[in-house]
């Protein structure tokens, strides 16, 4: 990954989530990359599994999923209907490359990471919250050398410093954190966005946002808040065959985001920059007040409150020294709306 998208004085990362939006569908997967990219996305993420290799076949109550967005379906036959098919990913890698898009995936076992590498040999890796108790598998990524990207929606602070140790024990050069709501869709009261500068000084890493809100006001106000990578599942409709649609942005939502997001970035300033600020707040430094003559002075004349005045614009000796030049003389004529500076004063 190019450390630039990551960087503390760069605008965040915007990846484009397909998931199972494709509803089974080679061509609708190849239009949501297209989609992407005109929507302002840097990159497109896949999410790389098989039933089997999540869970079980099993129509065991523990199995049943009982709130939410899917309510009512089993695990395997959620994961069966939701997965992308493997022998998509490298034709969906090529339609990406031809977008100039990042195409990355989130694997779910270390089969899934063997595939990738053989596939696309994606740049980075992306672990989902509910696997980042998956040892094996962040051992096996982050031998890699890669960055990895881990949403942290499930885990406190200790699991969460565990899988850190684990990733960098193991090769993982750089780790983003995402903060994130695991529930589908997430509400907006869930988000506790203050997470997000405390991860940053608490785990010493970059800090992202993954969202499964509604609309795009959480990904704004994360940016607002030092969010360096922003993940949305973006959708071409929210049919039932868009099975994550209900929190899903369409085309033209998630460029609208994009904007925002780009905007809510521009608008913090980005890197704190002592030269940028100066640069930047003193632009118009001259509609400020300063020291004026508002009336012809001449040389050996006395400055009085009716011959200066505190005044814009800003081109003359600041209001602070106001009591220091009254009484003062003045070496030469000055006209009316003169600035008065220190050399016009005899000392």
């Amino acid at each position: 990954m190019n450390s630039n998208l990551t960087s503390s004085d760069q605008a965040p990362f915007i990846v484009a989530e397909l998931s199972g939006n494709h509803g089974g569908s080679l061509k609708k997967a190849l239009e949501l990359v297209d989609a992407a990219k005109i929507s302002g996305a840097h990159a497109i993420k896949l999410q790389t599994y098989k039933p089997e290799t999540i869970t079980v076949n099993s129509k065991d109550d523990r199995f049943l999923i009982k709130e939410g967005l899917w309510r009512g379906k089993y695990l395997h036959d959620l994961y069966h209907e939701a997965m992308t098919p493997w022998e998509w990913h490298s034709e969906i890698a090529r339609k990406a490359k031809e977008n100039e898009l990042v195409c990355f995936s989130s694997p779910f076992d270390e089969t899934a990471v063997d595939f990738l590498e053989q596939e696309i040999s994606p740049s980075l890796y992306k672990i989902a919250s509910f696997e980042l108790n998956h040892f094996p598998l962040l051992k096996k990524v982050a031998a890699l050398q890669k960055t990895v990207i881990a949403s942290t929606g499930v885990s406190n602070e200790e699991e969460i410093l565990k899988a850190i140790k684990t990733l960098r024990d193991n090769g993982c050069p750089e780790i983003i954190l995402l903060h994130c709501v695991s529930n589908y869709p997430a509400k907006l009261e869930d988000f506790n966005l203050s997470l997000i500068p405390w991860m940053q000084k608490t785990f010493n890493c970059k800090v992202g946002l993954s969202d499964h809100s509604p609309g795009h006001l959480i990904p704004v106000l994360a940016t607002a808040l030092g969010a360096r990578v922003i993940e949305k599942h973006l959708t071409l409709d929210r049919s039932k065959s868009s099975i994550d649609g209900d929190f899903s942005l369409l085309p033209k939502e998630f460029k609208v985001m994009s904007q925002s997001v780009l905007e809510a970035y521009k608008s913090m300033g980005g890197h704190y920059s002592k030269s940028k600020e100066i640069k930047v707040r003193f632009k118009n430094s001259s509609f400020k007040r300063s020291i004026l003559a508002c009336k012809k002075i001449q040389s050996g004349d006395l400055l009085t409150k009716e011959n200066i005045r505190i005044a814009r614009p800003g081109h003359g000796m600041c209001p602070s020294k106001w009591a220091d030049v009254l009484g003062k003389k003045v070496k030469r004529n000055l006209e009316i709306g003169d600035p008065l500076v220190l050399r016009d004063l005899e000392i």
